[in-house]
């Protein structure tokens, strides 16, 4: 794929938010939410991919730690869940991406304690108490949404994030909160088309077609709609918009789902734009008694 199509699908991302996240060639739907950028050496680093795991402690295997990994190349998801040694495997598709950026933030207690940053013929660990200001907005069974701060001389390595990405694990289906949720048998079964939430999936879909930025807003749930809000002020706006209807599968069809009360889980054939087809499952949030799409991910065929 060349160079140009990776940034625009980063552009397209970004965009999208976490209300459709459109994975293209990847395995898996890319990094639900990534903004900032890291600098070392006069180099700007915008990771474009990113996963949680949990990982030992260093100094006692009774404990764990949140391990985040960003990236600047596409993370295999399925991988990197079928996998005990996370770490590892993640730092091994570094390698195979030849010339991709690796950041891996480990926190415990609401602190960072250890952060690791490899590519561009460097590669170096710290261990510390405390590294960096950490503003941990979600930590769940599903996701973590964080913000990160790093502040270095001019040479050092200066970081400015927020990222809300899904933990990687192999019993899942997508979760309203941008992360994972065990599969369940309860729910009611949902029938070709999806119901009421299928419309408002739909709804949404048309609207992200047609670059309607008012209409996502009213078909997506408040928290992604406030961040949606948040990204009109980027300068980029425009283009990336547009690049997210460019991005945008031709058809989606609901082929069915579970509805659960408050959260429905749609299950979704499409057609992207080259003509390829792609699965993907969509998750809805009942709120004030209508449906709101909350997180769509999808993975290309191709």
């Amino acid at each position: 794929m060349p160079a140009v199509c990776r940034t625009c699908a980063c552009m397209a991302r970004r965009a999208v938010v976490a209300v459709f996240c459109v994975a293209g060639l990847s395995s898996l739907a890319q990094a639900d939410s990534i903004r900032g950028d890291c600098r070392y050496n006069g180099e700007t680093v915008r990771f474009s991919d990113g996963v949680v795991y949990r990982e030992a402690d260093y100094f006692d295997e009774r404990r764990s730690d949140v391990v985040v990994g960003l990236a600047t190349f596409a993370i295999d998801k399925n991988a990197m869940a079928a996998t005990k040694q996370k770490s590892h495997e993640i730092v091994h598709q570094q390698h195979m991406s030849h010339g991709g950026r690796l950041l891996k933030l480990r926190f415990a207690g609401g602190k960072v304690t250890g952060l690791t940053y490899s590519g561009g013929d460097e590669n170096f660990s710290i261990a510390t108490r405390r590294f960096g200001t950490l503003q941990i907005r979600a930590d769940d069974a599903n996701h973590v949404d964080v913000g990160y701060v790093l502040d270095g001389d001019t040479d050092e390595l200066r970081c400015k994030l927020d990222f809300d990405l899904a933990y990687a694990t192999t019993t899942v289906v997508m979760s309203a909160g941008g992360g994972v949720e065990k599969s369940a048998a309860e729910g009611k079964a949902l029938p070709p088309g999806g119901g009421e939430p299928g419309k408002i999936f739909q709804a949404n879909l048309f609207a992200m077609r047609s670059g309607d930025f008012d209409a996502m807003l009213a078909t997506v749930t408040q928290a992604q709609a406030a961040k949606m809000r948040a990204q009109k002020n980027d300068p980029d706006f425009a283009a990336m918009l547009a690049m997210m209807k460019a991005f945008a599968p031709t058809s989606a069809n609901v082929t069915g789902g579970r509805d659960f009360g408050d959260r429905a889980e749609l299950v979704i054939d499409a057609v992207d734009q080259s003509g390829a087809k792609a699965t993907g499952t969509s998750t809805l949030r009942r709120e004030g008694g209508q449906w709101k799409v909350d997180r769509t991910s999808m993975k290309s065929g191709r």
